[in-house]
């Protein structure tokens, strides 16, 4: 009888909820309005962008790898193939688009607050085969920053089409970001709760349903043409919240913590010292880049492109601990040369690599402090982390990594580790790498 009498409240609340009318008001403009039908149609052109711009890149960088690599006589060539990478990036950015620069994400933020443009077909152009040239040819870049100013350029393209202004159009391109997102890492949640924990900071139903639906619709093209596969492939093993395992997670929250915020700084002074280097011209930086990470990749090929490839060898058990180490070293500081540079190419992926071999480093150690834990659980655990401390958007690396990479079991432990990094990075006073990086981008252009 209890149950059907809380069953029978819930249910009156409900009903009172659904006739308030607002709510009905609210929901008859959405049905009857534009909104929907622009979301169903950004999701439409962003996933299927997406999916041809990761497939061109994944495409580029397994041929070149095989070509160079799996032949000692041809491994030389490597350098000259990223050095031309870079070249190439470089030039259709400065030359053509320079708004199209580095991550995207910066971008976009700005454009949201109205200091930037995203309505100019060229930038989409620009923006895709620079980050094609760049990412593809192994510069240690992510391509989800790329990615979320393709969608973002969507969703503008569509307001533009439709004659959206203010508030109407800064929507749809949060759309357009969100749905590239959950196209990109097949995580249609994530992209959703990206746009209201990253891009506007605020919650908001007139944005989060167009993100929805936009996301929905993207992601669903992607698992069409690419297929309905975690964006890491790796078997997940549970880890149980424990005494064990909550050590481990304070130990390695605090490590992502402090390290997350040393890799965000190193970023943005890298970022300085290529402006200083006045004498070099812009375009040809991206080159310098390339050919540092060529040399690199010869030696350590792990640390090339994005490193979704690496992750999952490293979460298949497939790498040693001393050569994860050196890894991580190495990656840790590649990246800020390459993403400093300029190259389109953005640091979302890298951070998330960084954060496996982060956690995975830590879970491997724990033997030795008597600390049995699972380091693959942990290499995903530290994911969230690292994510957390770097980007300071501790809901999403939560909700972006259990979808990313399907592991449900380790939820609990993903949350605390997420959430203690986070408070580490706050009381290291590290502001958000993509604001920061806004503000950088906005007064590098001297427009404050």
């Amino acid at each position: 009888m209890f149950r059907n009498f809380k069953f029978f409240n819930i249910a009156k609340k409900l009903y009172n909820f659904l006739m308030n009318r607002h709510v009905i008001k609210f929901i008859r403009r959405v049905i009857h309005g534009k909104s929907l039908w622009q979301a169903l149609l950004i999701g439409i052109i962003t996933g299927f962008l997406i999916v041809a711009f990761n497939s061109s890149i994944s495409w580029t960088f397994n041929h070149i790898q095989a070509f160079t690599l799996n032949n000692p006589q041809r491994i030389w060539i490597l350098p000259l193939i990223t050095t031309f990478g870079g070249l190439i990036s470089g030039l259709l950015v400065f030359k053509f688009a320079p708004e199209t620069r580095g991550s995207g994400i910066p971008y976009v933020k700005l454009c949201l607050a109205n200091y930037g443009k995203l309505t100019r077909i060229r930038s989409i152009f620009v923006k895709f085969f620079a980050g094609l040239a760049a990412i593809g040819s192994g510069l240690s870049l992510g391509r989800e920053g790329p990615s979320v100013q393709l969608g973002a350029g969507a969703g503008a393209l569509v307001g533009k089409l439709f004659k959206a202004t203010g508030f109407n159009k800064d929507k749809l391109i949060a759309a357009g970001a969100g749905s590239a997102i959950a196209a990109t890492f097949n995580a249609p949640i994530a992209g959703t709760v990206f746009v209201l924990e990253e891009l506007i900071h605020k919650f908001s139903y007139m944005i989060l349903l167009p993100t929805m639906v936009a996301a929905v619709v993207a992601s669903a093209i992607a698992r069409e043409c690419l297929g309905n596969n975690p964006a890491f492939n790796i078997i997940m093993t549970s880890a149980d919240l424990n005494f064990k395992t909550i050590a481990v997670c304070l130990i390695l929250g605090v490590l992502a913590g402090v390290l997350g915020v040393m890799f965000a700084r190193t970023i943005l002074i890298t970022n300085k010292i290529y402006s200083l280097l006045n004498k070099i011209p812009n375009w040809l930086k991206p080159a310098i880049a390339g050919l540092i990470i060529g040399l690199i990749g010869v030696v350590i090929p792990q640390v090339m492109g994005s490193g979704n490839l690496t992750v999952e060898s490293l979460l298949q058990g497939n790498i040693g601990l001393k050569l994860v180490l050196v890894i991580f070293i190495v990656k840790f500081f590649v990246t800020p040369i390459c993403f400093g540079s300029g190259a389109a190419g953005g640091i979302f992926l890298p951070t998330l690599m960084l954060g496996a071999f982060l956690g995975y480093l830590t879970g491997g150690l724990g033997h030795f402090v008597g600390l049995t834990v699972n380091p693959i659980a942990f290499g995903a655990i530290g994911m969230a982390a690292f994510l957390s401390a770097v980007a300071r958007t501790p809901i999403t690396a939560v909700i972006m990594v259990f979808e990313m990479t399907g592991g449900y079991a380790t939820i609990l432990p993903i949350m605390l580790t997420a959430a203690i990094a986070d408070v580490v990075a706050e009381k290291m006073a590290h502001r958000p790498i993509y604001s920061t990086l806004a503000i950088q981008q906005l007064k590098n252009e001297k427009r404050i």
